[in-house]
């Protein structure tokens, strides 16, 4: 068995804020008011260097030699699977049980966060019953950005599919 690769929440997320705080104050950056993509794969490049025992992936989209997907039942109970792009996921390739953080970043212009919700909250579930389609991640964080004011306008933070209100609030404090 190798070593406990666990990380307290409160380290995950405070590493995480230290990035998006340095990503916050970068003038380049806010000059450039770039699109939620370019925003997203700056953010993964600022938190390499505080996650140095894990892999920090933008848009990544491949577990193995599948493309990432998500299952859900309609609400007429009916599977949908949809293919799915994480903006930023923090893990270790090839081991599906180390997964830590999932990231969707978006600027504070687009209001349009169905995709964002259901992808947090499928992919930080501890179980699910089709395992195809479970990512087990630890985290997951709402990231929505004001650039040109250099600001967080909202965050969420989730957990075992949920919103978590406590960690939520954490982030809150650390991002401001």
């Amino acid at each position: 068995m190798g070593k406990d690769t666990r990380i307290p929440d409160e380290v995950i997320l405070g590493q995480f804020s230290k990035a998006v705080r340095e990503m916050l104050a970068d003038d380049d950056l806010v000059k450039a008011a770039p699109e939620e993509f370019s925003i997203s794969t700056d953010l993964a490049i600022k938190m390499v260097p505080y996650f140095p025992e894990w892999r920090v992936s933008p848009e990544w989209t491949r577990r193995e030699d599948e493309e990432k997907r998500l299952a859900w039942n309609d609400e007429a109970g009916k599977e949908r699977l949809k293919k799915i792009r994480p903006d930023i996921i923090v893990h270790r390739m090839h081991l599906q049980d180390e997964n830590i953080l999932v990231v969707e970043a978006k600027r504070a212009q687009n209001k349009d966060y169905a995709d964002d919700i259901r992808k947090l909250t499928m992919m930080t579930l501890e179980y699910t019953p089709n395992p195809d389609y479970h990512y087990g991640y630890l985290l997951g964080v709402h990231l929505i950005v004001d650039l040109p004011k250099r600001t967080v306008v909202g965050n969420n933070v989730y957990r075992n599919g949920e919103v978590d209100s406590k960690l939520t609030e954490l982030l809150r404090r650390m991002l401001h």
